[in-house]
């Protein structure tokens, strides 16, 4: 696993459902929006988990913005190596840019094991001071168990599922 030194009061994370339910082109201006106005707040530093959905669009947005402000910083917290590799083509093309252009990539376990989305999930809400979530109130899935942890720890979570 790759150790990267990440201010966490500097540092927000997104977590999110695959599968959107909404208006990607409001989504999309709505989280431009909240990242620009963190970064007004001090947040320079994102974490994504680099999953299909919330995380590659998040991914996306942050990564326009670094035209805009050069010392934004892209974190892709993945799972296992190769993880991109079972995503339809679509998404895993968009994965491997933002994973070219990230900060840095870094890889928490060179293998598939059981718990790995899990322990993918712990670490971003250990480097995060603030999670940005796209989360529809299911009890079972990796974001509700995100949401769970990161409000578990005093983490403030903006949730843009209407």
């Amino acid at each position: 696993m790759n150790h990267i030194h990440i201010d966490k009061q500097k540092t927000i994370a997104f977590t999110g459902h695959r599968n959107m339910e909404c208006n990607p082109v409001l989504l999309k201006e709505e989280l431009t929006h909240i990242i620009r106005e963190q970064y007004h707040n001090g947040y320079t530093t994102f974490i994504v988990g680099g999953a299909v959905g919330f995380d590659l669009l998040s991914a996306e947005i942050v990564l326009e913005l670094q035209q805009e402000f050069s010392d934004i910083q892209l974190f892709c917290a993945v799972p296992y190596a190769g993880h991109h590799l079972y995503f339809n083509n679509e998404d895993k093309q968009r994965y491997i840019r933002i994973a070219d252009k990230a900060t840095s990539n870094i890889i928490l376990s060179a293998h598939y094991y059981k718990d790995c989305f899990l322990r993918r999930n712990d670490y971003i809400i250990a480097n995060c001071s603030l999670l940005i979530a796209y989360y529809n109130s299911s009890r079972r899935s990796g974001t509700a168990y995100t949401v769970r942890r990161a409000k578990a720890n005093n983490i403030s979570v903006i949730n843009l599922y209407k």
